[in-house]
C-alpha cells in the first residue's frame, strides 16, 4: 500500500514543442484546432511548411467583371514558435503583408533583433522559472470589458517584455504580473501586426488550465476584421539564418566575381579534359609469345643421324642419358657390376630384372662389337621406353 500510493504522482512532459499537432502540456494543439470555432467563415486553415515570401497574399477575390481590378483577400498569419528568425526578403514580404490589410500575429521565445528594430521594438529577456502554485502571473485586456484579466497557470514561466517608444503607435494588449507589456499590438495602413514575448501562454496548458481560455479568445476577438484565409506557421519552428545555410557553393553563387570565377575553371577544366583525352603515342604492337622449337631441335637432330647412318654413336648417346638419368633419379652409380646395377635398379624402380636384363645386354653387345644395325637400334629405344612407362 506504501508502494502503491507513491504511483499517483503526474509527471509533465517538460518538452517545449510548440507544434500544432502536440497535445502535450507545450504543444499548440488546442490553439490550433480551435480556430475553426473563433473563424467559422473562414474559407481555409492551412499549415503553412514553407518560406512566406512564395506564399501568403497571393489569393484575390473573383471580380465578377474581367475589367475589374480583383480584390485580395484578407489573410491572417499566426507564428507560434520557438524562434523567429526570417531572413531579409522574409522580412520586407511580412510587412508588406501586413500594410496590405492582413494581420500578423507572431509568438516567439527568441524574435529577431533587426525585425525589431525596424518596428521600434527591444526585446528583454529574463531567466524563466516554475510557477509551484495557481498564481496570477498574466494580465489582458478584454475587449468586451475594456478592462484587464488576470491568467496564471502551475507551469514554466518567461518574464519576457518589450520596450517601446511612447509615440511608437503601438498598443499594449496583456502584461506580466508587474505590469511590464509583453502582447503589443501595432497598426500599419489597413493591416496589423501582433508580437507576444511568451508562447508558452498560448500552449495547452495554459490555455487548458481552468478558464484560461478566455485569454486565446480575447487575443483572437481584438482583430479588426474577419480573415477569409487563415495560415498557422510550421515554418520558423526550426532555426533558417544564414548562419544554418551556409555552404561553400553558396558563398560562390552569392558574389558575382567569385561565381563567374568559378564558371571559368569550370570550362578550363573541361577543355584539359577533352584535349587530354587524344592519344599521344603510337600504338604498342603486340608481341607474339617466342615458339617451343625444342620439337624442331629434335627433329632435325634425329634427321641429321638418319641421314648419316651412325647408329652406333646414337646407341652410345642413349646409353649415356639413360645412365645418366639413373644416377640422378635413383642415386645408382653406373660403374657396378652387371647384376649389382640391376638388382638395386629393379629395386628401387620397381622395374622387372628381365626387362633390365634385356636392356643392359643390348649396352654390353654395343660395347663389343660396336655395329649396330637398325633393328637393334629400334629394340633398344622400345626397351627405353618399357623403362620409363613401368617405372615408378
Amino acid at each position: 500500500m506504501v508502494g502503491c500510493s507513491g504511483c499517483d504522482t503526474k509527471f509533465i512532459n517538460p518538452r517545449m514543442s510548440l507544434w500544432y499537432q502536440d497535445k502535450i502540456p507545450y504543444g499548440t494543439w488546442y490553439a490550433y484546432t480551435s480556430l475553426s470555432t473563433y473563424f467559422p467563415k473562414a474559407r481555409e486553415i492551412s499549415v503553412l511548411k514553407e518560406s512566406p515570401v512564395y506564399n501568403i497574399g497571393q489569393y484575390y477575390q473573383e471580380a465578377e467583371d474581367s475589367s475589374e481590378a480583383q480584390i485580395p483577400l484578407p489573410e491572417l498569419y499566426i507564428i507560434v514558435s520557438p524562434r523567429f528568425l526570417p531572413t531579409e526578403d522574409e522580412k520586407n514580404e511580412l510587412l508588406g503583408f501586413v500594410k496590405k490589410g492582413n494581420h500578423l500575429v507572431i509568438a516567439a521565445m527568441q524574435l529577431d533583433d533587426s525585425f525589431l528594430d525596424s518596428l521600434g521594438v527591444e526585446n528583454v529577456y529574463y531567466q524563466p522559472g516554475t510557477a509551484q502554485v495557481d498564481t496570477a502571473l498574466y494580465t489582458f485586456r478584454s475587449s468586451a470589458l475594456e478592462r484587464y484579466q488576470t491568467y496564471g497557470y502551475p507551469g514554466e514561466t518567461m518574464s519576457r517584455y518589450f520596450k517601446m517608444d511612447k509615440n511608437s503607435g503601438w498598443e499594449t494588449l496583456g502584461t506580466l504580473s508587474s505590469g511590464a507589456p509583453n502582447c503589443i499590438r501595432l497598426k500599419m495602413d489597413s493591416g496589423t501586426i501582433t508580437l507576444h514575448a511568451n508562447p508558452l501562454q498560448l500552449t495547452n496548458f495554459f490555455l487548458l488550465h481552468k478558464n484560461n481560455h478566455r485569454y486565446w479568445s480575447d487575443l483572437l476577438s481584438e482583430l479588426p476584421r474577419a480573415y477569409a484565409l487563415i495560415w498557422w506557421d510550421n515554418y520558423f519552428r526550426s532555426p533558417r539564418n544564414e548562419t544554418d545555410n551556409f555552404s561553400s557553393l553558396g558563398v560562390f553563387m552569392k558574389y558575382p566575381s567569385l561565381k563567374w570565377a568559378l564558371y571559368t575553371i569550370l570550362l578550363l577544366l573541361a577543355v584539359l579534359l577533352f584535349s587530354e583525352m587524344k592519344r599521344r603515342r603510337k600504338v604498342i604492337p603486340v608481341l607474339t609469345p617466342p615458339e617451343n622449337s625444342s620439337l624442331d631441335f629434335v627433329t632435325t637432330i634425329g634427321r641429321l643421324y638418319y641421314q648419316h647412318k651412325d647408329n652406333s654413336d646414337l646407341a652410345r648417346k642413349m646409353e649415356a642419358h639413360l645412365l645418366e638419368f639413373i644416377r640422378q633419379h635413383y642415386h645408382i652409380q653406373s660403374n657396378l657390376a652387371g647384376d649389382q646395377l640391376v638388382r638395386q635398379l629393379s629395386l628401387k624402380s620397381g622395374v622387372g630384372q628381365e626387362l633390365l636384363d634385356s636392356l643392359f645386354y643390348e649396352f654390353r653387345m654395343i660395347e663389343e662389337h660396336g655395329a649396330v644395325s637398325d633393328e637393334d637400334l629400334l629394340r633398344m629405344n622400345d626397351l627405353i621406353e618399357q623403362f620409363h612407362i613401368k617405372r615408378s
